[in-house]
């Protein structure tokens, strides 16, 4: 096969594969259910960089009803994220969504526990998400270091952990070029993570333990509700061309709230060159 043939037969391949990533990013986020049916009150503050500037689209439309606080800014680094969420963090907010550390130096993860540390300890009781690390090496340095320091912070304090670095090895076509920003269905992969781990929050799970708020007169975190025991559902058993009708109507759906968000998230934080502080020490 000469050059030329094998360069069309490579753009195929991609084009293939980033439609199947992209119809498969949408499809779950028309079929997943609704864990809890939110009816005010609850509020998550989510502090990110450029992942979250993203992934937020996808966020919110995954998380519909909820109160969504999202601050994020491309090149934010752990240390700069923990002031943000000092300032930004209110009696309001019984969720903290915290999925930074990208733009960390993967030679100091010792800063990036830090940053973990500080975090919960702002977060009081509030329940708390962190994420794993995807990301190139830095001067031979791997993001090793960086997620073992999630991984420690996660098993010490009982913090939900979204685990990007898992998802981008396990499914092709969600990292960009530069390894570091997703691509438009990569971004709609991890909005949905991100609202699962908020889920979970909201159902029960996260932070036990920990200090009180810093502010004696703030209002405590509202107590996260039990899941509602259910009786299964029965299952409806469709022909087949039905069952297909009906997959294809509710990406349809889909489509329509979230097509917006996708060509935000393509060109939102994936412009070309390094991060400002991306490996920064």
């Amino acid at each position: 096969m000469n050059t030329t043939k094998k360069k069309a037969a490579n753009s195929i391949v991609g084009k293939l594969t980033a439609g199947i990533l992209s119809t498969t990013a949408v499809a779950a986020l028309a079929l997943a259910p609704s864990a809890v049916a939110f009816q005010g009150g609850d509020s998550v503050l989510v502090v990110g960089d450029s992942l979250e500037v993203g992934s937020g689209p996808y966020l919110r439309a995954a998380l519909p009803g909820l109160s969504l606080d999202i601050d994020a800014e491309r090149g934010r680094t752990s240390a700069q994220g923990v002031r943000v969420l000092a300032e930004r963090l209110g009696p309001e907010h019984t969720v903290v969504v915290f999925p930074m550390g990208t733009n960390d130096s993967p030679s100091n993860p010792d800063a990036l526990a830090a940053s973990l540390a500080a975090a919960q300890q702002l977060a009081g009781g509030r329940c708390l998400v962190v994420a794993t690390i995807a990301r190139p090496a830095q001067g031979g340095v791997s993001a090793a270091g960086l997620n073992r320091a999630v991984e420690t912070f996660a098993g010490q304090s009982g913090a939900q952990v979204m685990d990007w670095r898992s998802a981008v090895a396990t499914a092709p076509g969600v990292l960009g070029r530069d390894r570091v920003h997703a691509t438009g269905p990569g971004y709609a992969l991890r909005g949905s993570m991100l609202a699962e781990a908020v889920q979970g929050c909201l159902l029960g799970g996260g932070l036990s333990g920990i200090p009180a708020p810093r502010d004696p007169d703030a209002r405590p975190p509202r107590q996260r509700r039990e899941r509602r025991a259910e009786a299964p559902a029965r299952p409806v058993v469709l022909p087949v061309s039905a069952a297909l009708d009906s997959l294809a109507a509710m990406i349809g759906r889909a489509l329509a709230p979230v097509g917006a968000a996708l060509r935000d998230a393509r060109t939102a934080a994936t412009k070309t060159g390094p991060e400002p502080v991306l490996g920064a020490p």
